[in-house]
């Protein structure tokens, strides 16, 4: 193994499998929550009735918890004292987006797994291409929430940001998903889960499923913006942070 590519896979197991190992945790609770239900449920149900579940817990509610997660990735050198000196050997921008980096690789290869995993055990589940684009909420929240982060300089009101906004997008999901249609393309954030809630009583259900690749594209690029307008944000705001004690 290239010397460069093995420090990366040690200090990249240092960080989630040491530091932040909630990242995988959570992984794994989901990853046992599906299996489990797949387990149960998909010997005596049909793929059409798999999927509502599927599509909510990954492109849903596991895009939320993975997001705060990934909110929360450098508070907690800040809050135990210890950021003061790792900012000694690097700024806290490019730690942050080493660790940013290395967890949305995670939280992607985490989708591609579970989709790809429970297709090949339990048959076609759900279509390929989610494989990739069940990630883009955790891409889109993450960088929501890493803005708000870096402009008020304080992680928790980040998070705040982050849920009011999950929240807003999840309870209001038919009148968004209206108010985002253009041009025929549906852009509502969770549409994985919108094309797989009522499929057999929406009248717009064609427009959903031709929806996806435009509608994944555009909410990407969004994400990649946001995330680095963060990157400013955090070199700009959080230069100066010091620890909590």
């Amino acid at each position: 193994m290239p010397p460069k590519l093995k420090a990366f896979a040690r200090r990249f197991s240092l960080e989630f499998l040491k530091l932040h190992r909630e990242v995988l945790g959570i992984i794994i609770a989901f990853s046992v929550v599906i299996f489990g239900y797949l387990a149960l449920m998909a010997p005596t149900s049909d793929a059409v009735e798999l999927q509502p579940f599927m599509s909510f817990v990954m492109g849903v509610l596991m895009p939320l918890l993975l997001s705060l997660v990934g909110n929360f990735i450098l508070l907690k050198e800040v809050e135990n004292g210890s950021i003061d000196f790792i900012r000694t050997r690097q700024s806290m921008e490019r730690l942050w987006l080493y660790r940013i980096v290395g967890f949305l690789l995670l939280s992607a290869l985490a989708n591609i797994l579970i989709v790809l995993i429970a297709n090949l055990i339990y048959g076609p589940i759900l279509p390929p291409i989610m494989m990739f684009t069940l990630f883009v909420p955790t891409l889109f929240f993450s960088g929501l929430m890493g803005v708000a982060t870096g402009i008020t300089k304080n992680a928790y009101v980040g998070a705040g940001v982050g849920i009011a906004s999950w929240l807003y997008i999840y309870l209001h999901s038919e009148t968004m998903t209206t108010r985002l249609t253009f041009n025929g393309i549906v852009y509502y954030p969770f549409l994985e889960w919108m094309i797989y809630r009522d499929r057999p009583y929406m009248i717009t259900w064609p427009y959903m499923i031709t929806s996806l690749i435009p509608n994944r594209l555009v909410i990407s690029a969004i994400s990649v913006l946001l995330l680095v307008l963060c990157y400013w944000l955090y070199k700009k705001n959080l230069r100066y942070v010091t620890s909590a004690r």
